[in-house]
């Protein structure tokens, strides 16, 4: 459907939609939708800066999490390049560590590193608009627009400092820019498209799902339409960059850390198919709903997004074979809509990516968005009130009844609060000279809130862990794992134990914040000989335990304890 038709279709949407009304009332709503159809980019811009709005509420009322406050310290360098030689130790490309070095001297507060991440979920919404637009018509558009801005989902990673908001923004920038380029032929609207493309590679490693895509519709709109050769050659010229750009990432970047990419990847194992463990058909049903219901957290909003989607793209991609005067129009944008999930669905076949409910599969969201708009458009009959009053209740649900969008930590547990009170407990309970024990991911908290450290040489970049170090009166120790566990303290507990020369009766505290929640708060209840501890706990993620050192150099509970 190009642009023209989709402005006939809405002129008799206009006239259809009074239709089964009393004369008046369908004048009145005849009314209605001309107004909102003369005003639909006044209204997308007030609906995205409704979005803007609760990108920066959402990102002002929680603390970091350790994957935020590990993107900060790693940044946080004397200058770009070591900055830059920092980021080669995480798993992502560098455009994040960039923009997110260049914008903490502005500040260094939790808001102000979280603003490119809330200005690109903005853009993202703006621009999935523009895209939607000329392909589905207003309604659809509006729609998608809503779910855009006020998905639970998508406002959570805008109000984060990682890379899914600025992935998001620059492939629906691209998506609009390509289909404009074809539209208008125009080279210079071509680049713009190569641009984006380019920026969204640099921003996380899933975008290859996109770059796939695209390049898969393109090619199919370029054999099947007569593109003139000034709009493939500009075309086939941004496809060798992104080319030179994959090759310098992998030089630079992949092939250094390519050994640490299976154990990150541990995590999500049941997300990989295993040939001798589930049908296929099992693994896929499953993992695609887990989808949805992570992008829509809502059951009956994501069931109903789902069965939208899969009637959307059915439709599309088939419809050729029934109306062949829309032949080429239809199967392209049914291509650009499957290819995605159908990429990294047998990406999580070969064992090579993961097809689960969590932020690394986001890069499906335009897609799965721009499929469910149509159908729902379809529904309301192209009429943008009624467009707008689905949207409008979709959102609605999501947002009251809607599960966390962050697995392991909640909107209420990760209250800005909540770490404030467990920072000041520290700071007031736990006497200068007593050691404080941490897993990594809690060390990243204590250290970015308690500390408040300047310098970053307790970050050991060439084994990516923390070293131990010093704050405050207190020796912060992390040990080498992410989680601790209660059944998994005495070994560790005992070597920190060893290494510092502490003796019986010192006295030893366990700090925990993160996403394995208050797994040492379970001390008291997992081992008996802690029945008397009394844990401190902060909300359901943050913890604090005392205890000392036992006459065998083992944990055990305070004296005052064993009273």
């Amino acid at each position: 459907m190009n642009l023209n038709t989709t402005i006939d279709v809405e002129k008799n949407s206009l006239r259809e939609v009074g239709s089964g009304l009393p004369q008046a009332d369908a004048f009145h709503a005849g009314l209605a939708e001309r107004w909102l159809h003369d005003h639909l980019q006044a209204i997308a811009l007030a609906v995205t800066t409704a979005g803007f709005v609760a990108r920066i509420v959402a990102a002002n009322r929680s603390y970091f999490n350790p994957d935020e406050v590990l993107h900060y310290f790693m940044i946080n360098e004397p200058s770009l390049l070591l900055a830059y030689k920092a980021s080669l130790t995480n798993a992502h490309p560098p455009l994040l560590y960039l923009l997110l070095y260049l914008c903490h001297f502005a500040g260094h507060s939790d808001l102000a590193l979280r603003l490119p991440s809330v200005l690109a979920g903005t853009a993202f919404c703006w621009f999935i608009f523009k895209w939607i637009q000329p392909l589905f018509g207003g309604p659809a558009s509006l729609i998608a627009l809503f779910v855009a801005a006020f998905s639970p989902t998508l406002i959570a990673l805008s109000a984060e400092v990682r890379e899914y908001a600025l992935l998001l923004f620059c492939m629906a920038a691209a998506l609009y820019f390509l289909e404009r380029a074809f539209a208008e032929k125009s080279v210079s609207t071509m680049w713009r498209f190569s641009l984006f493309l380019y920026l969204a590679i640099l921003s996380h490693y899933s975008a290859a799902f996109f770059v796939l895509t695209m390049g898969v519709y393109a090619l199919a709109t370029i054999a099947d339409s007569e593109c003139p050769r000034k709009i493939v050659s500009a075309w086939a010229m941004g496809q060798t960059g992104a080319l030179a750009i994959y090759l310098f990432l992998y030089v630079t970047h992949i092939s250094k850390i390519r050994n640490n990419l299976g154990v990150w990847a541990t995590s999500f194992g049941i997300t990989f198919f295993k040939f001798n463990q589930e049908g296929i058909f099992h693994f896929t049903g499953q993992n695609t709903w887990n989808i949805f219901q992570y992008m829509f957290p809502q059951r009956y909003v994501a069931a109903a997004v789902l069965t939208c989607f899969i009637a959307g793209v059915a439709f599309l991609f088939f419809r050729d074979f029934v109306f062949t005067s829309r032949k080429q129009v239809s199967r392209h944008i049914g291509i650009q809509l499957l290819v995605p999930f159908a990429a990294v669905w047998a990406a999580a076949i070969a064992g090579t990516y993961p097809f689960v409910a969590s932020r690394h599969t986001i890069v499906l969201a335009p897609f799965a968005i721009a499929a469910a708009s149509f159908v729902f458009a379809a529904i309301c009959r192209q009429r943008l009130w009624a467009g707008l009053l689905v949207a409008t209740l979709l959102m609605a649900v999501s947002n009251l009844y809607g599960i966390t969008s962050e697995p392991g930590i909640s909107k209420a547990n990760q209250k800005r609060e909540l770490m404030t009170d467990a920072v000041s407990y520290v700071h007031e309970s736990i006497p200068k000279g007593d050691l404080i024990l941490t897993d990594q991911e809690s060390g990243l908290s204590l250290a970015y809130y308690y500390c408040g450290v300047e310098e970053p040489s307790f970050m050991s970049w060439s084994r990516a862990i923390f070293d131990q170090f010093s704050c405050q009166g207190h020796l912060i120790v992390p040990l080498a794992f992410w989680y601790l566990r209660p059944e998994g303290l005495a070994a560790p507990f005992e070597k920190v134990v060893g290494t510092h020369g502490l003796k019986p009766g010192d006295r030893v505290w366990i700090f925990q914040a993160g996403w394995g929640g208050n797994l040492i708060a379970q001390l008291p209840q997992q081992l008996a000989q802690f029945h008397c501890v009394t844990p401190r706990t902060f909300g359901q993620n943050i913890t604090i335990v005392p205890l000392m050192v036992g006459s065998d150099l083992s944990p055990a509970p305070q004296a005052k304890c064993l009273n």
